[in-house]
């Protein structure tokens, strides 16, 4: 978040289950009234309050049911695209709910896929820098295509 509000044409916003990274965020110099604690399955802005929205390295720690109703919520707040950065398995096979060092799903790219072609009409995968010795970084982006923009 830190990082795109730089931009100042952009007007961005946080939100997080966690009030004690809130604050973190905000002795960082993030604008309190930007950041919101909340479920992101149940964020309360309003439909279509955002024109983007993105996660990076959260989602894979959600429950099944928890991504879902995240990308079902992403989905509903979000006029245009989203964008998921998420670690999919480097081995090409589902491994499911791992704990290596933490806990996470560290599955394959057509298992996201199917998550998120529940909510979303058209999704793109593209490569990111993210590596490690388990798994490689994907962005998901997601298109809200039956929305105007």
């Amino acid at each position: 978040m830190a990082l795109v509000s730089r931009f100042p044409d952009l007007e961005v916003h946080g939100c997080d289950i966690s009030d004690f990274l809130l604050g973190k965020a905000a002795e960082r110099g993030l604008p309190r009234d930007r950041l919101h604690l909340c479920d992101a399955t149940k964020t309360g802005y309003a439909d279509g309050r955002f024109d983007y929205a993105y996660s990076i390295g959260s989602l894979e720690h959600f429950t099944e049911e928890g991504i879902g109703g995240f990308l079902q919520e992403c989905r509903r707040i979000t006029r245009t695209a989203s964008f998921h950065n998420i670690p999919v398995s480097n081995t090409g096979e589902d491994q499911g709910w791992v704990r290596p060092y933490q806990s996470y799903f560290n599955n394959t790219v057509e298992w996201w896929l199917r998550k998120f072609t529940t909510a979303f009409g058209r999704v793109e995968v593209l490569d990111s820098a993210w590596v490690d010795e388990w798994s490689v970084g994907k962005w998901f982006v997601c298109f809200n295509a039956d929305r105007p923009s």
